[in-house]
């Protein structure tokens, strides 16, 4: 896969619900007697997520006496560095539920995990595991050589949610969201004007400032690496571009406050959920979030398309989480069959954590029917794309949180602290 990874195919197919069932419909029937299994399971945490695969893994263990599965979940700030670092000394969880950019900047070039066991999913290869998902969303866990290493726990684009009562407050009109950032802003400031805070992003760790400046570089037309991948192009005008429009939303139209954003990794979108934020980039799984932890905030919640700097060529943004298997399990074999069972729960991980697992005709389940936005959804599928990645990626991360940090928080006027961001990312790439 290229280093700016584009999605071959959209993730909403025309044609008709495809038979997935025999596949991917598993019981999670016993693997017999014998000596007790004991597999171990890492994930971040996310309540409904977490509710579930408690769920999951209670009913795998009755079905198969012999497993004992035992489960773990890491704080979101330090999942990342947790994870890479276990493995990386050979030892850490056998199962892991990683997300695309770790996976294709760290752990496949690393060798870290072990290639998919297409037996365990009822099939004789890759190829013909990967022909039930809908096309090009199985490369976030691929290798250079197309080797497939996981299968998605979660499918995600993006999209942009408001508050309509507070819309209502400032005089707006909800059934007109803004179309582009300049909407966000003008809007924003009115927002402000009515007592509520009118638009922020989210502050956590490299990953999430990368993801959200990757998103705008997406519809810039900016880059964080060049073609080959081989240094940066951070300092190109469309990537400086992708930076300036969060330095001038927050910094000089003072739509929200950088300084006061919740720094709450659980609900990375507490602002919003707890009524303080008018307006943000959203996600599939934090609507069901919202829903159960705000369900006030809930009743006044649309979301609506992803603002755009050029809405007549729109640009969006994929990421998945994928199960896959440490390649220093000794129990590679049950772990993959575990996930198999996982996957095979593909409407629960949608109906009660709002988890899209992208297998053909999703879209036209019963499941599918009741998730809210489900339009809007299918849209922001249809313009998706995965973030680049490149060598020693975590770093390029760090460069990018210190970069966005200097122009949001202190001021640094973007070009410059791109500047110095590129210079710490052509010493990773070329390491």
């Amino acid at each position: 896969m290229s280093v700016r990874a584009r999605a071959r195919a959209v993730l909403i197919p025309a044609a008709a619900v495809l038979a997935v069932a025999a596949a991917c419909g598993s019981d999670g029937g016993s693997t017999g007697g014998g000596d007790t299994i004991e597999l171990t399971y890492w994930t971040h945490t996310h309540p409904p997520m977490t509710e579930l695969n408690e769920q999951l893994i209670a009913e795998y263990e009755e079905a198969n006496p012999n497993v004992d599965i035992t489960y773990e979940t890491i704080p979101n700030n330090d999942f990342g560095t947790k994870m890479l670092t276990s493995l990386s000394n050979g030892s850490g969880p056998d199962i892991i539920n990683m997300d695309d950019s770790a996976l294709r900047g760290e752990y496949i070039p690393k060798e870290l995990l072990a290639p998919i066991d297409p037996a365990a999913f009822g099939v004789e290869s890759a190829e013909e595991l990967e022909a039930l998902y809908v096309d090009g969303t199985l490369d976030g866990a691929k290798g250079d050589d197309g080797t497939l290493y996981g299968v998605p726990s979660e499918f995600n684009a993006t999209a942009f949610a408001i508050n309509t009562q507070h819309f209502a407050d400032a005089g707006l009109d909800p059934a007109s969201p803004p179309e582009t950032w300049d909407d966000v802003s003008e809007y924003g400031q009115q927002l402000v004007a009515a007592g509520h805070e009118g638009f922020n992003f989210v502050y956590l760790h490299s990953g999430w400032y990368t993801q959200q400046l990757q998103t705008l570089l997406n519809e810039t037309g900016g880059s964080i690496l060049n073609e080959d991948g081989t240094g940066s192009a951070l300092t190109e005008p469309e990537s400086v571009e992708a930076l300036q429009i969060w330095h001038d939303l927050i910094r000089e139209d003072q739509v929200g406050n950088a300084d006061t954003a919740s720094r709450e990794a659980t609900s990375p979108f507490e602002d919003f959920a707890s009524g303080r934020r008018s307006m943000t980039m959203i996600y599939p799984w934090a609507v069901e979030q919202i829903a159960q932890d705000n369900p006030d905030t809930f009743e006044n919640l649309a979301v609506v398309p992803l603002p755009q700097v050029d809405p007549a060529n729109p640009s969006g943004r994929w990421y998945g989480y994928y199960f896959a298997v440490n390649k220093a399990s000794e129990q590679q074999e049950e772990a993959w069959k575990f996930i198999e069972y996982m996957t095979s729960q593909h409407e629960r991980w949608l109906t009660d954590v709002n988890f899209v697992q992208p297998l053909q005709g999703w879209e036209q389940s019963e499941a599918a029917a009741n998730i809210p936005f489900l339009d809007v959804w299918s849209q922001a599928y249809q313009q998706g794309k995965f973030d680049e990645v490149g060598p020693h990626w975590s770093e390029v991360q760090d460069a990018i949180k210190a970069a966005v940090e200097r122009s949001v928080f202190d001021g640094q006027p973007p070009a410059e602290s791109l500047e110095e961001a590129s210079e710490s990312v052509d010493q990773s790439v070329s390491s």
